[in-house]
C-alpha cells in the first residue's frame, strides 16, 4: 500500500491530480487520502496536504488558496486583497475565504461561495504587475479595488501601508479612482481616500482610526513627537488630538510581547517594555496633555464602548495646559516603484 503522508512532501505545496499522478498516488488514492484527512481539496481538482494547511499562517493558508485559484483560471490576475497579500500589505481584519481574480472584459464570473470569485473589469497592461511569477494588479489598481469592495477599516490599513512604503501616492491612488468612474462599490473608496495617511506606522493603527472615524471621531495627527519645555524627546506617539491635546495610542500585543526580544517573549522582557511605557506615559502627561488607549481586544470586543472613552478624554483634554513643543511627521508626497519581486 503507497504510504501517502510519505509521498506528500515530494509534491507541490498545491498539487493537481497529474502531479500527484507522477508521484506514484493515483486518483482513487489522493480521493481515499482526502476522504481519511491526509489532504485537503481545496478546488476541483487541486489539492494540499492537510498538515501543511494546519501549520499555515492565515496569509500563507490565503496564498495556497490564491495557487490553486489561478491553477484553475490561468488567464485571470489575482486582484482585491489577494493581491494586497502577495505584494505583502496587510492581512485584512476580516479576510474572506475566496480568492480576488479579475479578467480583461470577459462577462464570465464566479461567486465567493467557493474557492475565488472572478470579476470583469477592464485591465490595462499599466495597472499589471508580476509577484511570485503571479500575474496580480499593481499596487495603486488593488489599493483602490479593496477600498471600493473592503470593509473600510481594512482598506484604510492596506492603502496607509502602501503609502508608507512609498509604492504609491495620494495622487496616484486619486489617478486609479477617475479611472474607474462609474465602477461598483466606487462611492466607497470616495469615503476612504481622505482620511488615508502614510505616517501611521503599523495596520493596527490605520485600522483603529479609521475605525473611529466611522464611529464620528476624526482621526488624530498622527505620530507627533512630544518634547518638554526644554527641549527634551519625551516620545513620538501613535496619534494626537491637537485641539483637546489629547494623545491616542492604539497598542498591538507586539508592542510588549516578543517583537522586541530575539529569543522571544519572556515575562521580564514584556515587564520593561511595560514600565518603560509607563514612564514614558506619565512624562508626557507631566507636560499637560491627556492619554486614551486601547488594544486589539478592546477594538474587536466593543469599539463603540473605545470611542464614548476617546470622547471622554477630549472632553477632559485642554490644549492650553500642554507646556512643551509638538514636531509632527512630515506627509510622504512621493510615490516610488514597488521593487522588481518577479519570479
Amino acid at each position: 500500500m503507497i504510504d501517502v503522508p510519505a509521498v506528500l512532501p515530494l509534491l507541490p505545496p498545491v498539487f493537481d491530480l497529474p502531479e500527484a499522478v507522477s508521484a506514484g498516488l493515483s486518483a482513487r488514492v489522493v480521493e481515499r487520502a482526502v476522504r481519511h484527512g491526509d489532504v485537503r481539496r481545496l478546488g476541483r481538482g487541486v489539492f494540499v496536504a492537510k498538515s501543511r494547511w494546519l501549520q499555515a499562517s492565515r496569509r500563507d493558508r490565503h496564498l495556497l488558496l490564491v495557487d490553486a485559484a489561478v491553477r484553475l483560471q490561468p488567464q485571470a490576475v489575482v486582484s482585491h486583497h489577494s493581491a494586497a497579500l502577495l505584494h505583502g500589505l496587510p492581512i485584512p481584519w476580516h479576510l474572506p475565504g475566496w480568492v480576488a481574480l479579475t479578467t480583461n472584459g470577459s462577462t464570465r464570473t464566479a461567486t465567493p461561495r467557493t474557492l475565488l470569485r472572478l470579476e470583469p473589469a477592464g485591465l490595462p497592461q499599466a495597472d499589471i504587475d508580476h509577484v511570485s511569477g503571479l500575474t496580480v494588479t499593481s499596487v495603486d489598481r488593488t489599493v483602490v479595488d479593496c477600498l471600493r469592495e473592503l470593509p473600510l477599516p481594512d482598506a484604510v490599513a492596506i492603502g496607509d501601508a502602501a503609502l508608507r512604503a512609498h509604492w504609491v501616492s495620494p495622487a496616484s491612488l486619486e489617478l486609479m479612482r477617475t479611472q474607474q468612474r462609474g465602477w461598483p462599490f466606487i462611492t466607497n473608496a470616495d469615503r476612504a481616500l481622505p482620511i488615508l495617511d502614510g505616517r501611521r506606522e503599523n495596520w493596527f493603527e490605520s485600522w483603529s482610526f479609521a475605525r473611529l472615524w466611522q464611529l464620528g471621531i476624526k482621526p488624530p495627527e498622527p505620530q507627533v513627537t512630544v518634547y518638554d519645555l526644554h527641549g527634551r524627546f519625551l516620545g513620538r506617539v501613535d496619534g494626537l488630538w491637537l485641539d483637546e491635546g489629547v494623545v491616542a495610542e492604539a497598542d498591538g500585543s507586539g508592542k510588549y510581547l516578543g517583537q522586541f526580544d530575539p529569543d522571544g517573549a519572556s515575562g521580564e522582557a514584556a515587564a520593561r517594555v511595560v514600565l518603560a511605557e509607563k514612564v514614558r506615559e506619565d512624562r508626557i502627561r507631566d507636560c499637560g496633555l491627556e492619554f486614551v488607549r486601547w488594544d486589539v481586544e478592546d477594538m474587536s470586543r466593543d469599539p463603540q464602548a473605545v470611542a464614548e472613552r476617546v470622547e471622554r478624554a477630549r472632553k477632559r483634554g485642554d490644549f492650553g495646559r500642554f507646556k512643551g513643543h509638538l514636531r509632527p511627521s512630515p506627509l510622504p508626497l512621493v510615490a516610488l516603484k514597488p521593487p522588481n519581486r518577479a519570479a
